[in-house]
């Protein structure tokens, strides 16, 4: 997790998800993590578990950074107007984003044959 500073990043975290973590949790159907937009745009795609470890690697990214006992199910990961995907976050998580004087939240994701990995970027709200 990265410091406040002139650039005007308030804190950032890495995660990396394993494709068969999630694999195993698709096949004892345990997606609470996951938001009903989430799990129609994976299983939309050709690979489902790869975009959902993507997912879940950027929510436990956002839960790391936000901090609060956050709950994963409380960060949503959208697809943006522009179709990168954004950050959607339920209301605590809203709380602690400003407590901690961030005024936003960017997120970037990749994934490969077995891991998918996140950044996320609380940026300041000057």
């Amino acid at each position: 997790m990265g410091a406040a500073g002139d650039e005007g990043v308030v804190a950032s975290a890495v995660e990396l998800v394993s494709l068969e973590e999630v694999e195993r949790l698709l096949a004892e159907d345990r997606l609470d993590a996951f938001g009903p937009a989430e799990l129609a745009y994976a299983r939309a795609r050709s690979d489902p578990a790869r975009r959902l470890a993507a997912r879940l690697a950027a929510k436990r990214a956002a839960v790391r950074v936000l901090g609060g006992e956050l709950a994963e199910s409380e960060v949503q990961v959208v697809r943006g107007e522009y179709g990168p995907p954004v950050l959607r976050l339920a209301p605590r998580a809203r709380a602690r984003l400003a407590a901690l004087g961030a005024g936003g939240a960017l997120v970037s994701l990749t994934h490969e044959r077995r891991h998918a990995a996140a950044l996320v970027v609380l940026v300041s709200a000057r």
